[in-house]
């Protein structure tokens, strides 16, 4: 009897106590240079939202190669891959999104992106100008490294790679929301989701934001509607260039004149301005589009009735006719980080990168569609600086003032150094996760 139950303890230990930490450092060296070969690639051939086939081809055909069992075509291009480990636990998510903008690269890197195409009905180049490349290739690399060492897994890892996170085309559907509604969750059932997102703040480092952590976002869309007349005799026509600068100027008093944001946040930006077609016309029309960023719901609400209010009042003021749209292509709720999940996987961001953890106190006004999944299950969502080795040391949060250049600028930079924190952190939680955190 104590041969058959010393026999059982020493089968059993290594299931209890397997780590898929313990071989990381050495693959790391053989798996990085592929993840910065990956994510090269990608950031040389970059497409917009919801048509990112050749990123999904070149997924697929890497998960394939791993023996990972797959689903594709969610949402489009979406991929889904499982990989079941050697015990039981539970079903972790991880979430790489692999959409670029229309922003013409100026970084002049070897592997720059020359890809151009047509955007909202203009000619404009395509960048990974926010570092999806880079959050593609660590999935992949993760992904190597744990169809590896699938056996020291507690539990079934799911690998989402989602298409369109900075939004659809309008008319279109997609993203986080779409393949929510084509069923993944209940299809999969995970059970907790983690995501990364790679930004201009000091190289290595981590930070992360417990509860509220990136904004609601909303796009609005205002129309404005003149008489079109000659440049020479503008009293002849309804000028609606001058409603626009109106309206720009209203715009921006919102959040510095009309409401109390001392302790309620909120942003309003002006994105596009578009009217006319030659210097001596006065255009019949103009538009204006632009973004709203959140983080309460009746704030929002009150910020829609000064804007429609604002509308009317140029309106009146200019005899134009003006109309107001909000939630164009869409509208993110708040990205939310649940707070005993953070508390629980401290430890493990600290591990992935030792003395570059940064807990932020501040919430972002960013968004992303990563809020979608957060509102079905709790989730972890962190930030990765990627700066050269000591640049942009004046910042660890996303969004502040620094020096070095930041998500979708045309000159944003990925050091690749950096990605293999991302990798660790990754392998990490999803070790961690099934001891750690108890729900």
């Amino acid at each position: 009897m104590i041969k058959i139950l010393l026999f059982s303890i020493t089968f059993l230990f290594p299931l209890i106590n397997a780590d898929l930490k313990l071989n990381l450092d050495n693959e790391l060296d053989l798996l990085m240079p592929k993840v910065i070969e990956w994510r090269h690639d990608i950031h040389e051939h970059p497409e917009l939202s919801n048509r990112e086939f050749r990123t999904a081809k070149k997924i697929e055909d890497h998960l394939r190669s791993l023996g990972i069992e797959i689903e594709t075509k969610i949402a489009y291009t979406g991929i889904v891959g499982m990989i079941e480990g050697g015990s039981p636990g539970p079903t972790m998510a991880l979430r790489a999104d692999m959409d670029a903008l229309p922003v013409e690269e100026k970084t002049g890197l070897p592997f720059a992106s020359k890809v151009r195409t047509t955007y909202l009905g203009n000619d404009v180049g395509v960048m990974h100008a926010c570092g999806h490349d880079a959050h593609v290739a660590i999935l992949m690399g993760v992904a190597e490294y744990l169809a590896k060492n699938k056996s020291d897994i507690k539990g079934k890892v799911m690998l989402i790679f989602q298409p369109a996170e900075e939004g659809p085309p309008e008319g279109e559907g997609g993203g986080a929301k779409m393949m929510l509604e084509e069923g993944i969750f209940e299809k999969y059932n995970p059970e907790v989701i983690f995501g990364l997102h790679v930004t201009n703040i000091p190289n290595g480092v981590l930070s992360v934001k417990s509860g509220p952590a990136m904004a609601a976002a909303s796009a609005y869309r205002i129309k404005i509607k003149g008489v079109q007349a000659h440049g020479s005799t503008p009293w002849s026509g309804i000028d609606p260039i001058m409603a626009t600068a109106e309206l720009i100027e209203a715009l921006n008093t919102i959040v510095s004149r009309r409401i109390n944001i001392i302790n309620n946040p909120a942003v309003i930006s002006v994105g596009i301005v578009e009217a006319g077609t030659r210097n001596n016309i006065i255009p019949e029309d103009s538009l204006i589009m632009g973004t709203i960023r959140t983080f309460d719901p009746d704030l929002r609400k009150q910020i829609y009735d000064e804007i429609e209010q604002i509308a009317e009042g140029v309106a009146l003021g200019t005899g134009t006719d003006i109309t107001v749209e909000f939630d164009v292509g869409g509208f993110y709720p708040v990205t939310y980080n649940e707070p005993s999940l953070v508390e629980a996987m401290i430890p493990s961001l600290e591990e992935a990168s030792p003395n570059k953890l940064y807990e932020s106190n501040t919430p972002v006004t960013g968004a992303e569609d990563f809020s979608y999944f957060v509102e079905e299950i709790p989730g972890l969502y962190f930030w990765l600086g990627v700066n050269k080795p000591g640049e942009g040391l004046d910042s660890a949060n996303f969004g502040e003032r620094t020096n070095v250049p930041g998500n979708h600028s045309p000159y944003f930079y990925v050091d690749d150094s950096a990605l293999d924190e991302g990798v660790r952190a990754f392998v990490n939680l999803i070790n961690d996760y099934p001891i750690k955190y108890n729900n």
